[in-house]
């Protein structure tokens, strides 16, 4: 298997998010929401990321194949 992106790299963009969600959005209500169930891991590790008050939240997408 090749790493297109080692975890290290990965750790501190995430870090780096956080960090910008957390003044982007200071003084506002947020919401973080992610696409069940591909999110989940990297949500975890932003919301802990996230250094104000938030909601998180999920959905659910199916995608249909044929004629439906």
């Amino acid at each position: 298997m090749k790493i297109l992106i080692d975890a290290d790299t990965i750790h501190r963009r995430v870090a780096e998010l956080g960090r910008r969600i957390t003044l982007d959005y200071a003084g506002h209500d947020l919401v973080v929401v992610g696409v069940l169930k591909g999110s989940v891991i990297f949500l975890a590790d932003l919301t802990r990321r996230i250094e104000i008050p938030h909601e998180l939240g999920f959905v659910h997408a199916s995608s249909y194949r044929g004629e439906t």
